[in-house]
């Protein structure tokens, strides 16, 4: 994989602290465009950096946390659809998942969750919200 330039790898940075700056004060449209500009800095194909993992699982995170789910979800998959997304990596799929739960889509959200939980054999639950573990248990019963 590649890295970024350390210059354009400290503009990506700034940009998301602007961006978790503005939540905090609770200016989520500020919040939501600095976060954007972030992830449009990162030339193209966005997952083919060394870096992409944590910037794409970070900035969807954001999304979720400010409720953009399409956004989170359009880049996410974005991630799961390219040819440098790690297999056995869990974090991509639970995040796909959470987004699923959260915009209604249980079905998906269940097999989501099932292949994070598969790959993690159980850590993706162990530092995320119990309503997750809950619905992963209790889904098929």
């Amino acid at each position: 994989m590649k890295e970024l330039d350390e210059k354009l790898s400290n503009e990506i940075n700034e940009k998301f602290d602007q961006s978790f700056e503005f939540k905090k004060r609770g200016q989520i449209e500020e919040s939501f465009f600095a976060m954007q500009e972030a992830i449009k800095l990162v030339p193209s194909p966005k997952s083919q950096w060394s870096e992409s993992l944590i910037i794409i699982t970070s900035a969807c995170e954001h999304f979720i946390a400010i409720e953009k789910l399409a956004d989170a979800r359009a880049l996410i998959d974005e991630y799961l659809n390219s040819d440098f997304c790690i297999s056995y990596d869990d974090n991509p799929s639970f995040i796909k998942g959470i987004i699923l739960f959260e915009m209604g889509d249980f079905e998906q959200a269940y097999e989501w969750f099932d292949k994070a939980n598969s790959i993690s054999k159980g850590r993706c639950f162990v530092e995320q919200p119990k309503k997750y573990k809950t619905f992963f248990n209790e889904y098929n019963q």
